[in-house]
């Protein structure tokens, strides 16, 4: 297993306080992100630019871009460029999250915390290429290979932030548990 994280360049008290400006940049990125993407909202697109990332045939692409209102054509194009700034910022909450989780739990525990640490990282050039794809197909319309390649990058991305939450809860709970039998 791996001993090293990716954050070994930081001196320790210096991590909590990129922790704090990590999460504080995802939720605001979260809640434009967010607020941008809800024109995106259709019976065809029920989660909204989610349905688009997920759509992995030309016709389920083109069903979710036909739904739009012409206006949230915009609101997409916004939405992609400014993901190009969200993927640097979640993906290191994420695995910082990790790293200092894991520092508080047992050896075991730290091993795989830093391996989540590294895996999670993979979101980033993940979105990246989803984004460059959606991007694509919003300029030139439904191809076949770019919506199978987004929606390939997508899901690869949505379950390496699941595994990486998933471990974040039961680390939490783990810790917490571990405190309140100390006392």
């Amino acid at each position: 297993m791996l001993k090293q994280h990716p954050f070994g360049w930081i001196t320790p008290r210096a991590r909590p306080w990129l922790l704090l400006i990590l999460l504080i940049l995802t939720v605001i990125l979260s809640q434009v992100l967010g607020r941008l993407g809800e024109p995106l909202k259709t019976s065809a697109a029920p989660a909204g630019i989610v349905s688009f990332e997920l759509a992995r045939t030309v016709m389920a692409t083109d069903q979710v871009l036909t739904s739009w209102p012409s206006g949230a054509w915009e609101n997409a194009f916004l939405l992609q460029g400014l993901d190009f700034l969200y993927l640097f910022v979640y993906p290191l909450w994420f695995s910082l999250s990790a790293v200092l989780l894991g520092a508080r739990l047992p050896a075991g525990w730290q091993r795989a915390a830093n391996l989540v640490a590294w895996v999670v990282l993979l979101t980033g050039p993940l979105d990246a290429i989803e984004n460059i794809a959606l991007i694509q197909e919003l300029l030139h319309g439904p191809a076949t290979n770019l919506a199978q390649l987004a929606w390939l990058c997508a899901s690869l991305k949505f379950g390496l932030l699941g595994v990486a939450a998933l471990f974040l809860l039961v680390g939490l709970v783990v810790w917490g548990g571990r405190r309140l039998l100390s006392r």
